[in-house]
């Protein structure tokens, strides 16, 4: 594989995810002929050789987040509908940060295979991957760490092309999840930005729900405590504030984060 170090500005959302290892679709689409303001997109996401759940989130326009959570451990393609962009806005930022999260593990023969359709409007990308670097994290006054996104080529595949993520890149551990939920809350502080709490339950529900489908005997008790802990707060998703979902979160962190 052929990869190199990517000069480019960091994505909106990089001072949340930059502890995750992610994946970042640089999306361009020509629009100058384009006479609505609303453009309509899809992405086909196939990644072979990973089992895990998958989160992507990107921002339409200026005062919009959209995120998900997709379950990719039985399907090897999901088809992302209803995805949109503002077009006045767009022009003004010149391309989209679609950011990809996963969940899970890789298998060293692995494919990850994009596919943007847009209908009649010309669409392209580039692909960049990002593996942080926890070393020294806590000792910020002797050393800094600089990552950088690393832009990864297509390699040829039958009538497509794929990618294929060096041994640096690794899908994160399933119970980092926990951690991404409560850094969404935090988005609701961005400023003119639409309420999030709606999508947030949403995504918390979904989540539980994957992860307690998850068979695996291996699990510590402290981790099946903690689960637990985030099953009691899904059926009480309806009767939370923002505030209320947040300290949640932020008191099952701060009780687990050093028991597992």
């Amino acid at each position: 594989m052929i990869s190199f170090e990517a000069e480019r500005n960091p994505p909106w959302f990089f001072h949340y995810i930059e502890n995750y290892s992610h994946i970042l679709l640089d999306l361009r689409f020509k629009t100058d002929n384009l006479s609505q303001d609303m453009l309509n997109f899809s992405i086909d996401l196939e990644i072979q050789g990973f089992e895990g759940l998958v989160f992507y989130i990107y921002k339409p326009s200026l005062n919009k987040i959209e995120f998900d959570i997709l379950d990719h451990r039985v399907e090897m393609i999901h088809t992302i509908k209803d995805l949109y962009l503002d077009v006045k806005d767009y022009l003004s930022a010149d391309s989209v940060d679609f950011i990809i999260i996963p969940f899970g593990h890789f298998k060293e023969d692995h494919k990850f295979i994009p596919v943007v359709h847009s209908g009649n409007v010309v669409s392209n990308y580039q692909t960049f991957t990002w593996s942080p670097s926890l070393l020294f994290k806590n000792i910020k006054s002797v050393i800094k760490i600089a990552n950088k996104y690393n832009e990864i080529t297509p390699l040829e595949y039958f009538d497509r092309f794929y990618y294929q993520f060096d041994s640096s890149f690794k899908g994160n551990k399933t119970e980092f999840l926990f951690s991404l939920i409560n850094l969404l809350v935090q988005l609701e502080e961005i400023p003119d930005v639409e309420p999030l709490v709606t999508k947030i339950k949403t995504v918390i529900s979904k989540t539980n729900e994957l992860l307690f489908e998850l068979i695996d005997r291996s699990i510590p008790l402290e981790m099946i405590n903690m689960l637990k802990e985030i099953e009691r707060l899904k059926f009480n998703l309806d009767n939370l504030s923002k505030e209320e979902i947040y300290n949640w979160l932020d008191d099952l962190l701060a009780s687990y984060s050093e028991k597992i």
